[in-house]
């Protein structure tokens, strides 16, 4: 009797317990009540990485109890215990920095040394060997309408030394939905998976900033972080007279560890404006964005979240048009241990694109980290719909061959 009754007692107080270890994280701002995107949410006990979407909610599912760590780089900082969390949905305010201004900082050295010096540090101080548990996830538009969409929970397993990093791709699930054709073509997009890791980890995208002729190119200044005395932001704008497709950049790095915690850049509309050259041969760059954010805790140092967004022109059957790509990737887990795998189940294409939809979760709901907003969902539903009736369509039309 006793037995069974310590059965009963775990079997309905496990999943009440479980339960409080899944609750919704809504970010705002202080000032204006409005939803805060792109917030990096770390659960401090387990390293869980969360983000936030454009309603500035996340779904946090914690595998143990954790206090949570909130950033974000025009926020400050801010630590949320657990136990403030009792809610279904929990509304949290972060402050911004604009209350506080940032001032210039006179150094010694050139900015650009001073970041030489910390993407060398930077590189050195990355945790590998390591695996990384990603969720990925990728929107396709052609002309302003999203025709395309895939996502996946992927494992980097990245190996070799900080010289020379070797990533393989474990696929977990994945799914894809939509229709692609010629005019977009994965080779040329600029996101290749089995380089992607070793790009952000080298901070290659560092590096038309870090040659020497950029010092003529660019105006370099280092400046305070208004959120956090042990921060410094380093600020890389085009000069006026500088020709050609150029990017803002803007580093934080903590000036203490000399560890660089978030790299973005963009160009600006006016300067795409008014240089329309292409990139490419085949077409005509409109919109150009990159984040990376970092997290350094102990002696970790590893990726949290990436975003890349690229918008161009393109001719394609005589006619112009406009592709645009958003790329996330949200770190879920981050673990030291790299497990066993088989060389036959490693992914060697650059994008999932093309890879045959398989899951047995949603895991997109829950154990993504990184939630859809209810417009996005209708979204991938409409073009799950469409892939349907497409796949009908080819099934009655082989079986009137037939």
């Amino acid at each position: 009797m006793i037995k069974k009754l310590t059965f009963l007692l775990f079997l309905f107080t496990s999943p009440l317990f479980s339960q409080s270890l899944e609750f919704t994280v809504i970010v705002k701002d202080f000032d204006t009540d409005m939803p805060i995107e792109e917030v990096t949410i770390t659960a401090l006990r387990t390293r869980q990485g969360f983000l936030t979407n454009k309603d500035g909610k996340a779904i946090v599912s914690l595998t143990k109890v954790s206090d949570l760590e909130l950033r974000h780089s025009s926020y400050k900082t801010i630590i949320l215990k657990i136990t403030t969390l009792n809610k279904n949905e929990n509304v949290v305010y972060m402050e911004a920095n604009t209350q506080q201004l940032e001032e210039y900082i006179i150094t010694k050295d050139h900015p650009q040394e001073i970041l030489k010096r910390l993407v060398d540090n930077s590189r050195n101080k990355m945790t590998i060997p390591v695996n990384l548990k990603v969720y990925l996830r990728e929107f396709y538009k052609r002309d302003n309408q999203i025709v395309f969409f895939n996502d996946g929970l992927i494992n980097f397993q990245i190996l070799g030394s900080v010289k020379s990093i070797k990533t393989d791709i474990l696929v977990e699930q994945n799914r894809a939905v939509g229709v692609l054709d010629g005019d977009i073509d994965a080779n040329i997009l600029g996101y290749d998976l089995n380089n992607i890791i070793e790009n952000y980890y080298q901070f290659k995208y560092l590096e038309e900033v870090l040659d020497s002729r950029a010092k003529k190119m660019y105006d370099f200044s280092v400046k305070t972080y208004p959120s956090n005395d042990d921060y410094l932001v380093i600020k890389i704008v085009p000069l006026p007279e500088s020709k050609g497709i150029l990017s803002d950049f803007i580093v934080v790095y903590d000036s203490n560890k000399k560890l660089i915690l978030e790299v973005s850049s963009y160009v600006t509309p006016d300067r795409l404006k008014t240089y329309k050259e292409s990139m490419f041969a085949s077409r005509k760059v409109y919109k150009l964005e990159f984040k990376n954010t970092f997290r350094q805790e102990g002696s970790f140092y590893y990726l949290a979240n990436s975003k890349e967004v690229i918008g161009f022109e393109k001719r394609y059957k005589n006619k112009d048009r406009r592709i645009e790509v958003k790329n996330h990737m949200v770190i879920t887990d981050f673990d030291k241990k790299i497990f066993e795998y088989n060389d036959k189940n490693i992914f060697k294409d650059k994008s999932l694109i093309n890879k045959k939809t398989s899951f047995f979760t949603n895991y997109w709901d829950v154990e993504s980290g990184f939630i859809a907003t209810a417009e996005e969902k209708a979204i991938i539903e409409a073009l799950a719909k469409g892939d349907d009736s497409e796949r009908e369509d080819e099934l009655k039309e082989k079986n009137g061959k037939e």
